[in-house]
């Protein structure tokens, strides 16, 4: 064989080796940074799923991890998320005003975004939840939903602010957090109504009389509240968690280019909600910081 064409071979198989050397490399890369930026904004869900993990892969010596490593990976999965937006009644743009009005208001903010973090998804898409409500939401992986009061409404740049906020949540890798935490949260909640069952089976006035059903009222009497102490603290943590989600995803706006547009929307929403004064307890378990707190920190940076 002529030796200018072997070397040629060679040549050609060394740069090909060596591209996807590189390609492995940085697939390597991107995974440890998606797990970072994943640990660094969800690390309180993340360690209470840990917990839940831990106890009940002790009360069940193991077989627990079954139902975890077949159902996280499920929930997070695409079939999951269509399954949802099904049961949810979330629909895509079908309108031709709508893809008209809406698609080019994303196109723009999506762009602002992805300046801001060039990882972000190119999956993410539109869609419409037929309400009358001005709200926003995203879930799973690619899901983005504008109410239809929403778009109705508010103005383009007011959308544009809720768009960017929403984005904020996949950069953060909130809506992901999410769905691994209600999958943890699964069994505590199967337990605790198990346990309650059984409480009121033995507090029944045919089985009080007899001493064994005494004994059993106050030993699942002391477990039921234990574990539902267990599901009180953690939904406390969580909702904590999820406030703070609310100021990650506004700060993501802010610099992505749309800060002020949500800061307007914002306002928008404050002028038309009416709302008596929070209590501790509604603070405690509310998803989301009031909507003056959020102004008022987007007003420090905003002239």
């Amino acid at each position: 064989m002529d030796r200018k064409k072997v070397i040629r071979i060679l040549a050609n198989i060394l740069y090909t080796t060596i591209m996807v050397v590189i390609e492995i490399f940085l697939a390597i890369k991107r995974a440890i940074e998606s797990v970072f930026i994943f640990f660094k904004n969800n690390w309180i869900y993340l360690v209470w799923f840990s917990f839940y993990f831990t106890l009940f892969w002790i009360i069940t010596d193991g077989i627990s991890s079954v139902f975890y490593f077949v159902s996280i990976p499920l929930a997070l999965s695409p079939i999951a998320e269509e399954i949802w937006r099904l049961v949810s009644g979330v629909r895509p743009l079908r309108v031709r005003t709508e893809r008209q009005r809406l698609l080019p208001l994303f196109k723009e903010v999506y762009t602002g975004a992805r300046k801001a973090d060039p990882r972000l998804s190119k999956r993410i898409r539109l869609y419409i939840k037929e309400d009358m409500t001005i709200n926003a939401f995203a879930f799973g992986r690619s899901t983005l939903v504008l109410t239809r009061g929403s778009i109705e409404l508010l103005d383009d740049e007011c959308l544009q602010g809720l768009m960017a906020h929403e984005l904020g949540h996949f950069s953060c890798k909130h809506t992901q957090a999410i769905l691994i935490t209600m999958v943890g949260n699964l069994p505590m909640t199967i337990l605790n109504r198990k346990l309650a069952d059984i409480k009121n089976h033995y507090s029944c006035t045919g089985t009080r009389k007899t001493l064994i059903a005494g004994i059993f009222i106050i030993f699942f009497d002391f477990l039921y509240y234990i574990c539902r102490a267990l599901e009180f603290i953690g939904e406390l943590i969580l909702m904590y968690s999820r406030r703070e989600h609310e100021y990650n995803a506004d700060w993501f706006a802010l610099h992505s280019g749309f800060g002020e547009e949500l800061r307007n929307v914002l306002k928008e929403i404050y002028s038309v909600s009416i709302s008596k004064p929070e209590t501790v307890r509604e603070q405690l378990k509310s998803t989301h910081p009031h909507i003056t707190r959020r102004i008022e920190e987007l007003e420090t940076v905003i002239i």
